[in-house]
């Protein structure tokens, strides 16, 4: 499924920023047709705006469904270096998607 609206993630370590933002390390994986997970994302997010004030619940471990998301690129030329920036306003608890979809 990749990074993206809806995606299930699992986080691994979450951390407040320098400001009004969370840093979160999370990955999605997949199920192939084997039936092993494959991961498809792994990174650090930055959780801004109301994801920034759920992020202080988050421990190890949890599982998120991704609400609103964006992704977005800097190329610094005198370092010749591109960096990629995902960034996350909105989740949910995995329990708490899950329940509102069976009840939707």
């Amino acid at each position: 499924m990749g990074f993206r609206k809806g995606a299930y993630a699992s986080v691994w370590s979450a951390e407040q920023g320098k400001g009004n933002f969370t840093k979160v390390r999370l990955s999605i994986s997949r199920k192939n047709s084997e039936g092993q997970y494959e991961q498809e994302f792994a990174g650090f997010c930055t959780f801004i705006g109301q994801a920034h004030a759920k992020a202080a619940r988050l421990k190890e471990r949890d599982r998120i469904a991704l609400g609103d998301v964006d992704v977005s690129t800097f190329y610094d030329k005198e370092k010749q270096r591109e960096y990629i920036n995902f960034k996350v306003f909105d989740f949910e608890m995995a329990d708490a998607a899950d329940a509102s979809k069976s009840t939707g």
